[in-house]
């Protein structure tokens, strides 16, 4: 008896220690756990704050943009471009900084804060993230392939691709499968027509505003195309351009203007003002003679343009992307293809007909007589076409085919996004940048 009882006395004790030693173990693994998940919750939380900061410090560039399109005149026309902000998102708070870094581009930097929530091992540390905007621009119209503040009901059809962005005022309309490949846009809230078949590479943003043809100033105040220009003349003028030269005729004189001279950082530009009148020998009339471009050029009239031949550039873009050829052409009527141009004509300018000279000119760029002229041509862009109401260059058939006129082959100068032609306007109430970057703590 006394055995047996030593021998279930001995099991008792040794079950009893080798539970204590199970409770040790379970404890110890609850703690690693608990341990384990203090840390993950501790991340967790941490990402969470950092991920708050970041929206802080993003809320803080946009109201750093938007300050920036409201008060361009303004910081333009200061001698630093420097300015800052501060505010408030839910419980972070933000500071944005914006400086100039050279005479058309900025930066804006804004720093996001947030307390943190705490983890429950101590007081809550603060959490920034700091977003940049670099290379932030006031855009111009040269950024465009086709703007119109009027599309005038003339369809995109099977063909025409466009490489830059694209924007109408009023609807777009669509016959067949066109292409874009940048931004297509309308400050219209409906289109016509099928996109089925219709590539849109960044698809189609309809209810954007994308400027006005207010923007463009021909004549007011310092700051226009006029008082901008290295040679003012008036009256009907011809010109012809002989590479790094460009004779300027009038009725009075002979000008041989150099594009580009070592006082004239960003080009030299072109002024044809109206000699009293709009109308007759005295508008601002300019005929294109045609011929070559080297370096950058801006040409602008007060009353209508008439292109008479190829123009193109000394060294081609397309082959040479680094060349500074480059070529406005700004007209307060319209731009016309007169009846004596080549059936085959090369245009290479970035081009503006504005319709804001009070005349009745509606603002085209266009072919006259393009529903009876003989098709026997393509009529190739290589810049961009910006105009009030959108012209006709050509007119097809029911297969697609040119009935009249030209066919179209319009490409985009994609050096224009951040080196326009000399001069050119911008798009007022906005700006865009090229470069992102984030850090935080």
């Amino acid at each position: 008896m006394n055995t047996a009882k030593q021998v279930r006395e001995d099991l008792d004790g040794s079950v009893l220690i080798v539970t204590l030693c199970l409770l040790f173990i379970v404890a110890g693994l609850v703690l690693t756990i608990l341990d384990v998940a203090s840390d993950h919750r501790a991340i967790t939380v941490r990402q969470l704050n950092l991920d708050q900061a970041m929206y802080v410090a993003e809320a803080g560039v946009e109201v750093g943009a938007r300050f920036m399109e409201s008060n361009l005149t303004v910081m333009v026309s200061s001698s630093t471009g420097a300015t800052n902000g501060s505010g408030s998102v839910g419980s972070g708070t933000y500071h944005y900084y914006i400086y100039r870094t050279n005479s058309s581009t900025y930066c804006i930097i804004s720093t996001g804060t947030v307390s943190g929530v705490s983890n429950g091992s101590g007081s809550n540390h603060p959490i920034s993230r700091v977003v940049s905007l670099l290379d932030v621009y006031q855009p111009t119209y040269a950024e465009f392939a086709l703007w119109s503040s009027n599309n005038a009901a003339i369809n995109f059809v099977t063909g025409d691709v466009f490489y830059g962005p694209v924007y109408s005022g009023t609807e777009i309309y669509f016959d067949g499968d066109p292409a874009f490949y940048n931004m297509l846009a309308s400050d219209y809230g409906t289109y016509s027509g099928s996109i089925s078949g219709v590539y849109l590479a960044d698809g189609l943003a309809l209810n954007s505003y994308q400027g006005t043809m207010a923007d463009v100033n021909f004549n007011s105040g310092s700051s226009s195309l006029k008082s901008l220009a290295n040679l003012v003349v008036s009256g009907t003028t011809t010109l012809t351009f002989n590479g790094g030269t460009t004779t300027v005729k009038t009725s009075s004189s002979t000008t041989i203007f150099t594009n580009v001279t070592s006082s004239w950082a960003n080009g030299g530009a072109i002024y044809v003002a109206n000699n009293g009148t709009s109308s007759g020998s005295k508008s601002g009339t300019i005929y294109l003679e045609g011929g070559t471009v080297t370096g950058p050029l801006t040409v602008a009239s007060e009353a209508s343009m008439y292109i008479e031949n190829n123009i193109t550039y000394t060294h081609n873009p397309v082959t040479t992307p680094t060349t500074t050829d480059a070529l406005g052409l700004i007209s307060q009527d319209n731009i016309w293809v007169d009846t004596g141009a080549p059936a085959a004509l090369t245009i290479d300018a970035a081009m503006i007909a504005a319709g804001t000279s009070g005349d009745g000119s509606a603002g085209s760029f266009g072919v006259i007589n393009y529903n009876t002229r003989t098709p026997t041509g393509t009529l190739t862009v290589y810049g961009g076409i910006v105009q009030d109401v959108r012209g006709a260059v050509g007119t097809v058939n029911g297969s697609g085919s040119i009935s009249t006129g030209y066919n179209k082959d319009y490409n985009y100068d994609s050096r224009f996004l951040t080196k326009p032609p000399p001069d050119y306007p911008v798009i007022s109430g906005k700006v865009n940048f090229s470069k992102w970057q984030e850090s935080g703590n």
